[in-house]
């Protein structure tokens, strides 16, 4: 809405809703990603492992996935996810998510002082015929 200084001002109450609702979807993809890597993501050999002689052909035989993909660069995916779902990236990451546009129970406190649930209440109860 525009103010009486010209300014334009965000509807205040759907601004946190949605900050409320942004910050849980880095940590979704982070658990689907996670999922998808498997535990191998974590278990698997270091790259010192891949480059040793006396290793290297073990993990390429166990640790081959489809034909068309390098089990190094399979290997160098997980790693990635691993970094940015637990390691060094994920501190940036993860956090900055959160608690970037203020933390989740500040805007849970302002969406419960904006919404003025009592009278949503009283509209439901009388669009249902309630005394």
């Amino acid at each position: 809405t525009k103010t009486k200084a010209g300014n334009y001002l965000i509807d205040l109450l759907l601004a946190n809703v949605c900050k409320q609702n942004v910050t849980r979807f880095p940590y979704d993809i982070a658990r689907l990603a996670q999922d998808l890597a498997g535990g191998l993501m974590v278990t698997q050999p270091s790259e010192a492992d891949y480059r040793n002689p006396a290793t290297h052909d073990y993990i390429e035989k166990y640790l081959k996935g489809v034909a068309s993909v390098p089990t190094e660069d399979r290997m160098r995916v997980l790693r990635l996810i691993e970094n940015m779902t637990m390691g060094t990236a994920a501190v940036g990451y993860l956090p900055e998510s959160m608690h970037g546009a203020g933390s989740p129970q500040a805007q849970r406190i302002m969406i419960a002082r904006q919404s003025n649930l009592e009278m949503k209440k009283k509209l439901a109860k009388d669009i249902a015929r309630i005394k």
